[in-house]
């Protein structure tokens, strides 16, 4: 009898034991899943690529900034199963919004321009590019002029006479 119950209680351990041991036997492609689930939770991080290796996940892609890069990592490695996470995210910021800037110079340059009509200009990004002839004693004050109007960068095309 005590045979039996000694059996039965080993056998018991045992099963029990194989059991949590089958359950930490998750495999990379599973947990590759669920990071890619976390991280596609998240509009911000669409860029963003998860392979896992031996419990290892790789963040790969870009993001528009630094907090995004660290919200990502902090995702993926607060995942059960996850041991550790190479981030190897960029981050790219995006470009910058010059149509207020344009705009403001547009509205202001037929004026600059008025005294100069051998002269023509396009606006784009902040950047003011002249074209046409102007005189040399005439340029330094045009210059001025289109330096008044706060432009990222003038950009001399004009044919000097």
């Amino acid at each position: 009898m005590k045979l039996l119950r000694s059996l039965s209680i080993l056998t018991l351990i045992l099963t029990l034991g194989l059991g949590a041991v089958s359950c930490n036997n998750v495999n990379d492609a599973d947990i590759q899943q669920a990071a890619q689930e976390a991280l596609n939770a998240n509009p911000d991080l669409t860029g963003v690529m998860v392979t896992v290796q031996n419990k290892v996940a790789t963040l790969t892609g870009t993001v528009q900034d630094e907090a995004t890069r660290a919200y990502a990592e902090s995702a993926v490695s607060g995942l059960e199963n996850v041991v550790s996470v190479i981030n190897q995210i960029v981050v790219i910021p995006p470009a910058p919004d010059f149509s207020a800037l344009d705009s403001a110079i547009n509205a202001s340059l037929a004026d600059a321009l008025k005294d100069h009509p051998k002269i023509s200009a396009i606006v784009q990004d902040g950047i003011i590019t002249i074209n046409g002839e102007i005189k040399q004693s005439e340029l330094p004050v045009l210059m001025e002029k289109l330096n008044a109007l706060n432009p990222q960068q003038i950009i001399n095309n004009a044919t000097i006479n």
